[in-house]
């Protein structure tokens, strides 16, 4: 029921512009594509930083003195892992106004 509720998310906007009568099936799959884009995108860097900030969690709770140490390169691979994000804005502002 989950994949079901999450496609139809996903699907919704693409099918609305459908309905309407506006746009082609291309427009529809266009903007689909800039969904997806998005989504996953924002997906992997969330999954990527709640790793990053697990692992440097548990870094400083087996080692305290190394804290200020692991909160700089957690920092650093934060930022590295939020481009990771706007390279998907990107592709979907690309999808959306470009195409």
């Amino acid at each position: 029921m989950k994949r079901f509720l999450a496609f139809l998310t996903v699907m919704m906007p693409a099918l609305a512009m459908a309905a309407e009568g506006e746009t082609s099936i291309e427009k529809g799959l266009l903007y689909l594509g800039a969904g997806l884009a998005i989504g996953l995108a924002g997906l992997g860097a969330g999954v990527g930083m709640g790793h990053a900030v697990r692992g440097t969690q548990e870094g400083v709770a087996r080692n305290p003195n190394a804290g200020g140490r692991l909160q700089t390169l957690m920092f650093i691979g934060l930022a590295f892992i939020e481009t990771i994000a706007l390279y998907g804005l990107l592709i979907a502002f690309i999808l959306l106004f470009v195409v």
